[in-house]
């Protein structure tokens, strides 16, 4: 996991990890905040439901107050997450952006994403992962090192 920097607009660290495949990813998360927000950036049309769910679990248990993903089959990743998090004392936002180029879901996760209240003072940190995808990854480290440009050129599109 690297440390990207902070963004100052939502006054949180910002981090990324990269890897080839959901089993090698970390069974927790650490950050210097309670809770965080997560963006999935995969292809998720055939990983089994009981990896997705996995997923889901690591990121509940490490604080994930908001969760967004983006990719094909995003919407699978989406619904395990939200089975997940049935239970949770406060509710968990959840969004999919399976209609959207990276960039748009990018500006989401960094410019709307805002979790309930019960978590708004506590979420002060935000996880992008990105998993099989080193072009998506790429990307995703250069936006989130340069957001005002990424800001710039989604709020041009759209």
């Amino acid at each position: 996991m690297t440390n990207i920097g902070r963004d100052s607009v939502m006054e949180r660290d910002l981090f990324a990890i990269a890897v080839p495949d959901f089993g090698v990813l970390p069974s927790s998360f650490t950050f210097p905040s309670l809770h965080f927000a997560a963006l999935l950036v995969a292809d998720t049309t055939n990983e089994p439901v009981a990896t997705l769910s996995t997923f889901a679990e690591t990121l509940l248990r490490s604080g994930c107050s908001f969760f967004c993903a983006w990719g094909p089959g995003c919407e699978r990743a989406h619904d395990s997450f939200d089975e997940c998090c049935q239970d949770t004392p406060s509710v968990i936002m959840t969004t999919w952006h399976s209609d959207e180029p990276l960039d748009e879901a990018l500006w989401y996760f960094l410019r709307v994403a805002f979790p309930d209240d019960a978590y708004w003072d506590t979420t002060r940190s935000a996880l992008a992962v990105t998993v099989g995808h080193s072009d998506w990854a790429a990307q995703v480290d250069r936006r989130l090192r340069d957001i005002p440009s990424l800001v710039e050129d989604v709020v041009q599109e759209i």
